[in-house]
């Protein structure tokens, strides 16, 4: 199994230095286009929806934690940020299209707050 990581600023104008990356290493590491692309964009999704939501549960985050693996089959991307999302009294993270998009996208996805937390994982097919 490969692996790879990276801490971004969480800041709108550092999540280039991310997208790049993570392309960067999935192309290199023979992850098909298409796959790419989809695991690319989700990732950007997911950091970008916790900057937007950044500080909302009392502590804004200050870094980004984006890290992805791939074995024979999967390509899984995680976005972790520290700060946490604010969670409705339905204990259920909304979110807007792109998280819709993102659903349509990946294999299976994961947003769990857990203690302040959010973690993102997004799991896509490597064909």
């Amino acid at each position: 199994m490969a692996v790879w990581s990276v801490a971004v600023p969480a800041e709108p104008g550092q999540l280039h230095l991310a997208r790049h990356a993570l392309r960067d290493w999935l192309s290199g590491s023979g992850v098909p286009e298409h796959t790419c692309d989809d695991a690319v964009w989700s990732a950007d999704e997911a950091m970008s929806n916790a900057i937007a939501n950044n500080g909302r549960a009392g502590r804004p985050a200050t870094v980004l934690g984006v890290s992805a693996h791939i074995d024979e089959d999967v390509v899984v991307v995680t976005v972790v940020d520290e700060a946490g999302w604010r969670v409705p009294a339905s204990g259920v993270v909304l979110a807007g299209r792109g998280m819709a998009i993102v659903r349509a996208l990946a294999e299976e996805v994961n947003l769990a707050v857990t203690d302040g937390r959010t973690t993102f994982t997004a799991w896509f097919t490597r064909v």
